[in-house]
């Protein structure tokens, strides 16, 4: 799986301005963290997004936008970047093509370099986008939150069946985040904050 992820220094920085162009690299929930502003916002676990389980729904995503591959990439401060390509070789960002299975898609993640175990994506991302290479749909993920959101342009387009367990922000997915604070209370101005940003008008 090593030859999928980007190991060339000047095609990381082409592909590292793409991405700059559609997040707020050192932003997070319960901030604006997208660019741009799509009409349609959907939530999900965290935990499921680096699961075999959101594979076939990633690759439907692509598949209706007519994309030739998903960019996942781990959102991280720039030296942290360049260490991990200096001790590995690689960057740990990946152009996924869509004719992996979901158990491709999660050797993928649990692919760690031989020198040390513990830098699969799996382990490190804290914070990882997939998107679109046409910038049509983008799914922001914080592992500290507990969730992602999907943003999306052409909802109406979309298969209701692929998107069957997203949901726009609600209580639900209030409570998911709601376990990452002391005594599983959110903030109100967290609360306020997110519904203000991520609430699909």
């Amino acid at each position: 799986m090593k030859h999928l992820f980007i190991s060339d220094p000047k095609e990381f920085e082409h592909v590292l301005s793409f991405v700059h162009s559609l997040v707020h690299s050192t932003k997070t929930f319960p901030n604006q963290v997208l660019k741009t502003k799509p009409p349609h916002y959907l939530f999900e676990e965290f935990h499921w997004l680096l699961s075999d389980g959101s594979w076939e729904m990633l690759k439907g995503l692509a598949l209706n936008h007519h994309d030739d591959y998903i960019l996942m990439a781990v959102l991280d401060e720039q030296k942290s970047m360049d260490d991990y390509y200096r001790d590995f070789g690689y960057y740990p960002w990946v152009k996924i093509p869509l004719n992996l299975t979901p158990s491709d898609y999660l050797d993928l993640l649990t692919d760690y370099p031989i020198e040390s175990v513990n830098d699969s994506i799996m382990d490190i991302a804290s914070r990882v986008i997939w998107v679109s290479p046409s910038a049509k749909w983008i799914i922001y993920g914080e592992r500290g939150y507990e969730i992602g959101v999907l943003a999306i342009h052409q909802l109406e387009q979309m298969n209701k069946q692929l998107l069957k367990t997203w949901r726009t922000l609600d209580e639900i997915v209030l409570d998911w985040i709601s376990v990452v604070f002391p005594n599983q209370k959110l903030p109100d101005d967290f609360r306020k904050e997110l519904i203000r940003n991520y609430k699909t008008k």
